[in-house]
């Protein structure tokens, strides 16, 4: 089966170029270190989200180079119902702290775990393609 994954932008992070994606990183990795407020603790969870998003979106775009224009459509299919999926058991993941200052950081942690998850799927799926 296709497996791909392309997750929601996260705030300005996704229109900055390489160069300074690469130097907030850097910035924000040490900030979240040291992070103690929940508002930069919110703030660190959506960074990470961003960060697995640029990843999965390379990944999806290595993936789609090895497909044919049906498999693309196929693809893009799965990918649909994925995103679907994950949005809703991590909102419901998150349910018992809706309304509350945590909610955005357990939101964009659970759906960093479900995007890990779907870039290192993806990325076997691309090394099962090229090896055969």
């Amino acid at each position: 089966m296709i497996i791909m994954s392309h997750v929601k932008k996260v705030g300005c992070l996704a229109l900055l170029s390489t160069g300074l994606f690469v130097s907030a990183q850097a910035s924000a990795a040490n900030t979240c270190d040291n992070a103690y407020t929940q508002t930069d603790m919110n703030k660190c969870a959506a960074a990470k989200l961003a960060v697995e998003d640029q990843k999965l979106n390379q990944s999806y775009r290595d993936f789609q180079r090895l497909l044919n224009s049906s498999e693309k459509k196929q693809l893009k299919t799965v990918q649909l119902a994925w995103i679907d999926f994950r949005d809703k058991a991590c909102q419901f993941s998150a349910s018992s702290v809706r309304g509350g200052s945590v909610y955005p950081m357990v939101l964009n942690g659970c759906l960093t775990a479900y995007t890990q998850q779907r870039r290192v799927q993806l990325d076997a799926d691309i090394k099962n393609i090229k090896n055969k």
